[in-house]
């Protein structure tokens, strides 16, 4: 048990730990010794076998990769796969009362890590955050934010759980909800966001048709109501400032700045901000000569900060302001201090993390339509992946191209690809369907979706919310993310799988307390 409860802690905290905990729990495991009954075990479930053999998967898919180096890598990345559902899924099964304790004291190691992650965020650690989804210090955001919403849904459902709490533990629990909500919407990961809501609905929902009183029905609707609805009317909001375009004046190319100096115009780049277009009325050397003289940071510099010439560009162009020297005469002390920080637009300064968050996402969709480069861009970057990914899978449809074989394969569509010219954009598919179709091709997919996902129906475990809540989570992360190409992803995915799948955790024993 101690292990396990480490292993939890881990998670959130330490990549470290992740590595080291599993290895103890196998050695664990073998001193345990009882064989005879694991084996039985391992034999009598299904399920178990059909888990664990994804990972041989990977091991057979090194026969006909091209590229062997990264199959052993691909192999390590996924040993958790193999070790946990073992060695959980052949040992004492857990009841109500230590999967309660795992789940709080997992959920407990994320407040921490959460904590750690504010406190950077307003500067306590000396260590400059420019953007907020920096400020996940032991993994990754993404990941890091399918973690908070694991914690929040099983939370939520230790609360509504009949099970016998104190008062105290009802605060501590709603406090802390509240409290991971809040730093969800602060980390601004849409994946994060998406699986909230979407999860949320989900369970609302279900509720919704399990309950029979009319008031309730009718509070959980509008609840349900607002949930789709709030998002859905604040992107609008969001889009419909970003495409308010102002009009160009006829004589714009007569026009001139203050000084009496000509503007540069670029007309074939439809670049926006807040409306404005990003390279019309821009006279360089007006803007090096003020700029020079207001900042310590040189114009034709670029800066740890964030700050470069394209930066000052587009936070001029966000408060309408031309590019020349009463544009640079017009900014303020703190728009100084914005843009030498590294900030685009105005309106991020004193705006909620979402609205910067839904803001960078309509104005990444508007440059790439628009012919714009995507790389480094989150979101439509993944458009030009996707691509990619079913050009490869085409080529090696059935079988793909084996463990390891996608680092050439993607290499070679990079190298033909307009944009990715940077090793460091030149990424995987970031869609765990498509990542086991470019690996193992159709057969490949269809088998491991059968081993992943079947063994809740073997263990009958339909009905179980924890575990559903949890493969909801993962499968709406495959849709974003190649979530179990990597170590904490697959860590998790490995460890709290099996923990579900082959616990009786769905009911307090009431009997407990009757013993005692």
């Amino acid at each position: 048990m101690a292990l396990l409860l480490i292993m939890a802690v881990s998670l959130p905290i330490s990549k470290a730990l992740m590595s080291i905990v599993p290895g103890a729990m196998v050695l664990n495991w073998l001193i345990e010794g009882q064989f005879s009954a694991k084996f039985r075990l391992l034999k009598e479930r299904k399920s178990l076998v059909l888990l664990i053999s994804v990972f041989f998967v990977y091991l057979l898919g090194l026969l006909w990769t091209n590229n062997i180096k990264s199959g052993v890598h691909d192999i390590i990345i996924q040993l958790p796969l193999l070790v946990l559902p073992l060695v959980i899924g052949t040992s004492a099964q857990l009841n109500y009362r230590q999967v309660k304790q795992i789940m709080y004291t997992f959920s407990a190691a994320v407040v921490v890590a959460t904590l750690c992650s504010v406190w950077v965020l307003l500067g306590f650690s000396g260590k400059t955050i420019s953007d907020p989804r920096e400020m996940s210090l032991f993994i990754s955001h993404i990941r890091f934010a399918l973690l908070i919403n694991i914690s929040i849904f099983s939370l939520g459902w230790f609360f509504l759980n009949p099970g016998k709490k104190s008062s105290a533990e009802y605060a501590l629990l709603v406090l802390t909800i509240v409290w991971l909500s809040i730093f969800l919407i602060i980390l601004k990961s849409v994946t994060g966001w998406v699986v909230f809501l979407v999860v949320a609905t989900v369970v609302i929902f279900l509720k919704l048709l399990q309950i029979q009183k009319l008031v309730w029905k009718v509070i959980l609707i509008g609840l349900l109501g607002c949930l789709l609805a709030t998002p859905v009317i604040y992107i609008g909001y969001v889009v419909n400032q970003f495409y308010t375009i102002e009009t160009l004046p006829e004589n714009i190319r007569q026009l001139k700045t203050s000084k009496g100096n000509p503007y540069q115009h670029d007309f074939n780049n439809k670049e926006l901000e807040n409306g404005h277009y990003t390279f019309l009325y821009m006279n360089e050397e007006e803007v090096r000569e003020v700029w020079n003289k207001k900042s310590a940071i040189n114009f034709d510099s670029t800066s740890a900060s964030g700050f470069n010439q394209y930066v000052l560009y587009r936070y001029l162009t966000s408060k309408g302001l031309h590019k020349d020297a009463e544009g640079i005469g017009k900014l303020t002390e703190a728009d100084i201090r914005n843009i030498e920080n590294g900030m685009t637009n105005y309106r991020f300064a004193n705006s909620l993390p979402i609205y910067k968050r839904i803001y960078q996402i309509v104005w990444e969709f508007d440059v790439y339509r628009k012919g714009g480069n995507p790389s480094g861009h989150s979101v439509t970057q993944r458009i030009e992946y996707y691509k990619m990914a079913f050009q490869i899978i085409k080529e090696n449809f059935w079988l793909g191209t084996g463990t390891g074989g996608y680092d050439l394969a993607y290499q070679k569509k990079y190298d033909q690809n307009k944009f990715f010219k940077e090793q460091k954009f030149r990424q995987r598919s970031h869609n765990m369907f498509l990542s086991y179709l470019i690996d193992f091709g159709l057969i490949g997919l269809i088998y491991i979706c059968t081993a992943l996902f079947s063994p809740v129906f073997l263990e009958r475990k339909t009905k179980s919310p924890l575990l559903l809540v949890f493969l909801l989570i993962v499968l709406l992360s495959f849709m974003n993310e190649d979530s179990l190409n990597n170590h904490d992803a697959i860590s998790f995915f490995a460890f709290f799988y099996p923990l579900f799948l082959y616990s009786k955790y769905e009911k307090p024993l009431e009997s407990e307390g009757m013993r005692k």
